[in-house]
């Protein structure tokens, strides 16, 4: 091996000739690992950490779980079995499916046997010529280690590292990484590292600057207290780059503690495809359970043994400790500017978001030409269709650094209602604005008008980013698809208000329409409708495709209360959260539904109730929205619509006494209402009666 120039931690003369290692055995540590000194920070609102962020979030725990449950219905992946070519074959073509065009097979021969390493390579950004290594072995084995015959489905041995290593492939496709990341999928772990040791030497043969190496070894079953162990060398055959890997292990940990709530410790390295690497002189870290499963090279070993929330968590550690190591993106924390758009009224720009997230006062809309002499700080109003309407956004600065006037500029976007929206493409631009005024530390600006004219009643899915030198936007520097619930949640350059705001009548009725998206792929969905801000009296119904009620696996809250071949209705009660979970929707598709709500009669005049209608796709929130009813009184500044007649009244007009509740739709000025379609009535609006 050759000597690394200076500040390569791992440039260290390897040991001359092969070294043999042991059959492994992860339940006997050489150390107990200890609780590390670890705490999470709070993340600053500028890059990388809001990247990492959003990347992390994006991992799937049912693609985990599907990866463990097809690897796992092989017989056995024992080395020496026949079913270790296509498990190989399965790996492969999983990181082909992702995009990657440089997969390949490399066999090895040990013993008078041959299987394959799977090998994924991820050029990197900066031709450093450096390769980090993030593995996972792939086989599996029963108690008898020349067993090959017997059922051994090895799903936390180790069919939950590959799953990992696959996930955090799929998601780094169309990220920059500094350094080449090579994915492995190791065989002949079981009988002795004999897959890794095999690439290792090749790798120390060729001159590689392997420059770290983390290795997934049985991480989908907690122990008791839900820790996992980040595994750094401590001796081995090379004592010279115990410093390195402990000092990548503190990397392993804090990204622990700041994008998860695993609990860490600290152990020793052993027993797993990490070994030959050390024994090169290479620094490796690797992360694993800890000891303790009863399942340990049995039959038993199966997917239901594996914790889907620790994989999930584990799998989010390592992707956001390689983000760290080698995202190629400019660190701004030091920039001294931090722009952002509240998501709340509490809002001071922390990350990530609470909730709500997606009602931001920063945005807000004035219907009225604001040439006219109007002030936008009056307030918001509903927009009203087909017609101009006046988009303006607060921005504020929580940096100690003024933004200069002309160096910050905030783009607007709207989208149809609904959830599941997918960051650019569902998203339709209303402009760019540059800041025309500083924007001073600690304080804030308006920015506007946006020309705004929408075409869906009573609707605002409106979306705001700002950006200046010194604190981009996560959309500046990733081109690619985001959920944009992740977006405005750990992007705090990003706002949003997604409300379907409606005006009602004790004893009203009020409807709203809505569309459930699918994701960039086929994903399971599950819909979440939280009526419990809702007085008990108040009465729901939720219409939708009777395939999506067909094709939950679980449902709650909810009574059918009507169905046919293509639609069904259910009925929810104020106080109740309703569910359905387990459906499937396809890549980009979209599904409408109509919320109807007889609101309470017990509703007090100008009060707020929201009802929040949530989706989440194969686990991850895919987005919030509020139908906001607020209610008010039969007032004499107020007018009414009535939906039977076509007509709008006052509560002075004759007719008043013989209009019921449930047809009472009120609106703050006489132009809303006939923007949405009514007539003014003879009697009591006659200036605004059409005939």
């Amino acid at each position: 091996m050759r000597l690394l120039p200076a500040g390569q931690q791992h440039g260290l003369i390897a040991v001359t000739g092969p070294v043999s290692f042991p059959v492994p055995d992860k339940r006997v540590p050489p150390a107990p690992a200890v609780p590390a000194p670890v705490a999470a920070k709070l993340w600053a609102g500028t890059l990388p950490d809001k990247f990492i962020a959003t990347l992390v979030e994006l991992v799937s725990t049912s693609r985990l779980r599907a990866t463990v449950e097809t690897l796992a219905a092989l017989h056995t992946r024992h080395t020496f079995s026949p079913n270790i070519g296509p498990a190989a074959d399965l790996i492969a073509g999983e990181f082909t499916a992702a995009g990657y065009p440089d997969v390949v097979r490399l066999p090895w021969t040990r013993n008078g046997h041959t299987a394959d390493n799977v090998v994924c390579t991820k050029p990197g950004t900066s031709g450093s010529g450096r390769i980090a290594i993030l593995c996972a072995h792939y086989d599996s084995r029963m108690e008898t280690l020349s067993d090959s015959t017997t059922r051994a489905p090895g799903a936390d041995d180790n069919a939950s590292g590959v799953a990992t290593i696959l996930e955090i492939a799929r998601l780094l496709r169309g990220v920059d990484l500094l350094d080449t990341v090579r994915f492995i999928a190791f065989s002949g772990e079981e009988q002795g590292l004999w897959g890794s040791s095999a690439y290792a030497d090749a790798m120390q043969a060729a001159g590689v600057d392997v420059h770290r190496v983390i290795n997934l070894d049985m991480v989908g079953r907690p122990p008791a207290d839900g820790s996992v162990v980040v595994e750094r060398d401590v001796g081995n055959v090379v004592a010279g780059n115990d410093a390195a890997s402990q000092d990548f292990g503190a990397v392993m940990a804090a990204a622990a503690a700041d994008y998860t709530s695993l609990p860490v410790k600290l152990g020793p390295i052993y027993s797993s495809d990490y070994m030959p690497f050390e024994a090169k002189g290479y620094v490796t870290i690797g992360a694993y359970e800890g000891v303790g499963n009863p399942h340990y090279h049995s039959t038993t070993d199966t997917p239901d043994t594996v914790d889907d929330d620790y994989l999930t968590a584990v799998t989010r550690m390592t992707m956001a400790t390689m983000l760290r190591e080698w995202l190629d993106v400019v660190d701004e924390s030091g920039a001294g500017v931090d722009l952002y758009i509240r998501d709340s009224d509490t809002d001071t720009g922390d990350q990530p978001s609470g909730v709500p997230h997606w009602t931001s006062p920063d945005l807000w809309v004035r219907n009225v030409d604001p040439g006219t002499g109007d002030d936008p700080e009056q307030g918001h109003q509903p927009p009203i269709n087909d017609q101009p309407n006046y988009l303006y956004v607060r921005v504020h600065n929580r940096g100690s650094t003024e933004v200069a006037a002309g160096t910050a500029t905030v783009r607007a976007y709207r989208c149809d209602p609904g959830t599941g929206m997918i960051w650019p493409q569902d998203f339709t631009p209303l402009g760019t604005l540059t800041v025309a005024e500083p924007v001073p530390a600690s304080g804030a600006v308006r920015v506007g008008p946006f020309l705004w004219t929408p075409h869906i009643v009573d609707h605002e899915c409106l979306l705001a980013i700002a950006s200046t030198p010194g604190d981009h936007a996560v959309p500046d520097v990733f081109p690619g698809p985001l959920n944009h619930g992740l977006l405005v949640r750990y992007d705090n350059n990003v706002g949003q208000r997604n409300v379907a705001p409606r005006l009602s009548v004790p004893g009203g009725k009020t409807s709203a329409g809505l569309t459930l998206r699918g994701g960039t792929n086929a994903t399971s969905n599950t819909l979440v409708l939280d009526a419990t801000a809702l007085p008990a009296d108040t009465s729901l119904v939720l219409r939708l495709p009777v395939r999506v009620l067909d094709g939950a696996a679980s449902g709650s809250g909810f009574t059918v209360v009507a169905r046919n071949s293509l639609w069904a209705r259910l009925a929810l009660a104020g106080g109740v959260t309703g569910g359905l979970s387990g459906f499937a929707l396809a890549a980009a598709e979209r599904v409408p539904l109509t919320l109807t709500v007889d609101f309470s009669l017990l509703a007090e005049h100008l009060r707020r109730y929201p009802v929040v209608f949530s989706q989440d796709q194969d686990g991850v929130s895919a987005g919030k929205l509020t139908v906001e009813i607020t209610a008010v009184k039969e007032l004499e500044d107020l007018v009414f619509g009535n939906p039977r007649s076509g007509e709008l009244h006052t509560v002075l007009c004759p007719c008043w006494p013989r209009i019921s509740q449930r047809n009472k739709v009120p609106f703050w000025q006489i132009a809303d209402g006939l923007a949405r379609g009514f007539d003014g009535c003879a009697f009591c609006l006659p200036e605004h009666h059409t005939g």
